[in-house]
């Protein structure tokens, strides 16, 4: 609609539209005059299309003025001694049918300015009511984060772990306000950018690297959001625990197809995995957000050291998938099941 509307122009001046209109006409009558009479006596059919283009770009003053320019143009080449009652009988049809796709040109033009009109307006809405989402999420995230700082060191890192999450789902609305995908996020856009902000609150001055690679594949934003908050509990989760007395260390996110499924990974360098997984709140959420994918979780040590966390899902949410993969290297840390 967007791209059909910006082919039609703006208000113009009388002098601009009328003598547009003579020009089409006058080319439409150009190609009647060097055909002759191939396409008949009257040649009408050369001024239909003139008649239509002139009332959608212009209005109908313009429909009709190219309605009697063509008629004049016509009468001027006819022979009116012998034929002129078939000439009046031809030009009056031509009147008739010209008139009628002058209102329906017109009409058309009509509906596509109101229907312009209209999605313009509904797009502002829907940046409004955007944006007063966004600020819903930021005041509730300072809401946990002012009730943090009075509490004690238990339920304040409590509190903190919920305002991340709250994050997360504020990440995934404005990546969806982005979209350009029809409502589905690129992950490999989307994950790179939520790391960087896991990296950003948690790694702080500590030697340790995240790199995340994520196949180009696009989700629907219920999916996107369970990715995104497993990967902020995994990564936090190994920020806390996989590395001990601030050693260094490294992290990897990544997300691919394996078959008809997808996989999302965490994998860490760190002190690797002890069989805890699924008894603290973190990994029970994992395998929650896991089963809204319609998959599953799992927690195995790599053979190097460290731990893997893999969640495997079906590839069936009807979004378009393209090969290719993003990797992004910052400096943050990685996984291990609390």
């Amino acid at each position: 609609m967007e791209a059909l509307f910006r082919l039609l122009p703006g208000p113009q001046p009388a002098f601009t539209r009328f003598s547009i209109t003579t020009v089409i006409v006058m080319a439409a009558f150009s190609l009647r005059f060097a055909m002759g009479e191939s396409t008949g006596r009257y040649g009408f059919i050369h001024f239909i299309l003139p008649v239509v283009a002139s009332s959608l770009l212009f209005g109908r003053a313009a429909g009709f003025f190219a309605i009697g320019l063509s008629i004049t143009l016509i009468g001027s080449i006819l022979s009116w001694n012998a034929n002129a009652s078939a000439n009046i009988t031809a030009i009056t049809v031509f009147l008739i049918v010209g008139t009628c796709l002058v209102f329906v040109a017109a009409g058309l033009r009509a509906a596509l300015s109101e229907a312009h009109a209209a999605q313009k307006a509904a797009d502002l809405l829907l940046q409004e009511m955007s944006h007063r989402v966004k600020n819903k999420f930021t005041m509730i995230s300072s809401i946990i984060g002012l009730q943090a700082r009075s509490a004690n060191p238990e339920v304040r890192h409590a509190l903190e772990d919920v305002a991340a999450r709250v994050q997360v789902m504020m990440t995934v609305h404005n990546y969806l306000q982005l979209s350009r995908h029809d409502g589905l996020i690129d992950v490999s856009e989307y994950l790179p950018g939520l790391c960087n902000a896991l990296k950003e609150a948690l790694c702080g001055p500590r030697p340790i690297t995240l790199t995340v690679n994520a196949t180009k594949t696009y989700l629907p934003a219920d999916k996107a959001l369970a990715t995104g908050l497993i990967v902020n509990e995994l990564v936090t989760n190994a920020f806390k625990y996989a590395f001990e007395q601030e050693r260094p260390g490294s992290i990897g996110v990544a997300l691919h197809r394996i078959g008809e499924e997808m996989e999302l990974s965490v994998t860490d360098n760190g002190c690797g995995y002890d069989g805890g997984a699924g008894v603290g709140l973190g990994s029970r959420l994992v395998t929650v957000f896991a089963a809204q994918l319609g998959g599953s979780a799992t927690w195995s040590q790599l053979p190097s050291g460290g731990c893997k966390a893999s969640i495997v899902f079906p590839d069936a949410h009807g979004a378009p998938q393209v090969q290719g993969a993003v990797s992004t290297d910052t400096s943050a840390h990685e996984l291990r099941p609390t």
